[in-house]
């Protein structure tokens, strides 16, 4: 096989759900004349939100000489031969990633948009993609503890009485029997406000209540933590910036992960050591 067409394969096969299609219909000819970018979805029988999608794959086609780029809003196809040849590759690719690979790790993007009017949250509805595709931080997170059912737990380093009520439900909700919350005590030692009044129904509900600030033996300081985690039995876990509490949930822009596989195991393995470490919240 030559090197032309393997430095195409290479440039194009991370894009294959896409590029495999777009191939075929360039090899047809649908792409011999410049075509805006939401016709070329059309074509390719995808909709419209996946417009991004399309763009990348044709942008990455363009390193190769695949594609040309002819206006700011159109393409056509800069090889028709060689886009045939890389068809029928890319097809089988796509089939190998949909029908036989299983990743290791399985990862989305979750975002809590801020309230309107949000400069941010407007720009992103301008982009091509929007926001199509991220998980809904309210959501997921409920969805997490549902899930659980063997251990469940979350970490916050701040923790208000809107936080608080968010952590009992999620709590309330879950099956798994093994249920922890890790937080942080205040530079005087004492518990985050919030916590009395949800503790009492936290323990009838068999939550155990960590804290991670610890002292350090001749050196200044505590050591203590600011990661943000929501773990289901080191299966699958929330990483990210989202706080227990009411800046996060209902005014600022949060960002995060929801990961699966080999990497929450991973999140599961720190979270032990966390735990180990913690003391009993006083």
């Amino acid at each position: 096989m030559r090197a032309e067409l393997l430095n195409a394969f290479d440039t194009l096969a991370p894009h294959c759900e896409v590029s495999a299609i777009l191939c075929e219909e360039a090899f047809r000819g649908s792409l011999d004349v410049p075509t805006v970018l939401h016709s070329i979805c059309t074509r390719l029988g995808l909709p419209q939100a996946r417009a991004a999608d399309v763009e990348r794959a044709l942008s990455a086609g363009q390193a190769c000489r695949l594609f040309e780029k002819t206006t700011h809003l159109t393409w056509r196809v800069g090889d028709r031969s060689l886009a045939g040849e890389l068809a029928v590759l890319l097809q089988g690719a796509r089939l190998y990633r949909t029908r036989v690979h299983q990743d290791s790790d399985i990862v989305d993007v979750v975002l809590t948009k801020p309230p309107a009017p949000s400069q941010v949250s407007a720009q992103l509805e301008k982009m091509l993609q929007g926001t199509w595709g991220f998980k809904d931080t309210r959501q997921l997170l409920p969805a997490i503890a549902e899930a659980a059912r063997v251990s469940f737990g979350v970490m916050t380093p701040f923790f208000d009485e809107v936080g608080a009520q968010v952590v009992l439900n999620l709590f309330e909700r879950t099956p798994a029997t093994d249920r922890f919350l890790v937080l942080r005590t205040n530079k005087d030692g004492l518990p985050p406000f919030a916590l009395a009044a949800v503790r009492e129904k936290l323990s009838r509900l068999g939550v155990t209540v960590h804290n991670f600030r610890l002292d350090r033996s001749g050196a200044p300081g505590n050591e203590t933590f600011h990661a943000k985690v929501v773990l289901a039995d080191d299966t699958a876990a929330y990483v990210g910036s989202s706080n227990m509490n009411q800046w996060s949930f209902e005014y600022s822009l949060e960002l995060g992960l929801y990961v699966r596989g080999r990497a929450a195991a991973r999140i599961g393995g720190v979270m032990s050591a966390v735990r180990a470490v913690s003391g009993a919240m006083p």
